[in-house]
């Protein structure tokens, strides 16, 4: 019973979190350089850095396999395959 109370207020607290922060504004640069939500989350914010590996082609080749005949095929299929049951 506890932990769906505790599980609850998270839930609640990231949705007050969303939506505190899409409704922060500012009405000049100035203010926001000063308020401490913006210097935090703009702090916060890991930089990507893409870098592509180096690829390597190599060329592979399938061996070609004889055709075989019908007869052949059905012959595996058959020992897979169980009869119906008999009445």
């Amino acid at each position: 019973m506890c932990c769906r109370k505790v599980a609850l207020v998270c839930l609640l607290l990231t949705l007050w979190s969303a939506v505190g922060l899409a409704a922060h504004h500012h009405s000049s640069r100035t203010e926001a350089a000063r308020c401490s939500v913006c210097v935090a989350l703009h702090s916060a914010a890991p930089k990507g850095i893409a870098t592509l590996p180096q690829t390597m082609f190599a060329y592979a080749s399938a061996p070609v396999l004889d055709t075989i005949s019908v007869q052949q095929r059905l012959n595996p299929f058959a020992l897979r395959v169980r009869p119906p049951p008999s009445v």
